[in-house]
């Protein structure tokens, strides 16, 4: 970028300065001793010449963007994940408690009085034992007898 020689610079350019020198100081091209001897050159001129004159030793942001490294995304502990077929049991229970709560409440309001409420003997056993297999990933012995008839698959075609 072109600058006249005697423009006076303004706060938001010095700052914009500084936050490129920033960028270079996080690139690893400055030292923190740099940095700070450059940041209050930065704040003592008065020119846009004299504040530029500490980015002259250092590539514009063009070519810094160009050569830079491509940061890789932090690793993250993988979420666990509900298997397909432990969410259609979840599914199945919603729609059926929903049911069963239906059925109570129009019964409740068809007599004009709270019943008692016998969906708890639906909804509360079926419900504890998908929570206790959700949580702790037992599952039957279908996975492995799924698992054994993929492999036998497998063998088949690799066979052909």
């Amino acid at each position: 970028m072109q600058y006249a020689d005697n423009i006076r610079i303004s706060d938001s350019e010095r700052d914009q300065v500084v936050g490129e020198l920033g960028r270079h100081l996080t690139a690893g091209r400055l030292t923190i001793v740099e940095f700070d001897q450059r940041v209050a050159e930065v704040y003592r001129s008065t020119t846009r010449q004299q504040a530029h004159q500490v980015l002259r030793d250092l590539p514009s942001a063009a070519s810094a963007v160009a050569t830079a490294p491509v940061a890789t995304p932090p690793n993250r502990p993988a979420r666990r994940r509900i298997p397909g077929h432990q969410q259609i049991e979840w599914l199945a229970w919603a729609v059926a408690g929903g049911i069963n709560f239906a059925i109570w409440g129009i019964i409740s309001l068809a007599t004009g009085m709270m019943i008692y409420f016998w969906p708890v003997w639906v909804i509360g056993p079926w419900g504890l034992v998908l929570l206790g297999r959700t949580l702790l990933g037992r599952e039957s012995g279908c996975s492995k007898l799924t698992d054994a008839l993929r492999d036998d698959r497998m063998r088949a075609v690799a066979s052909r």
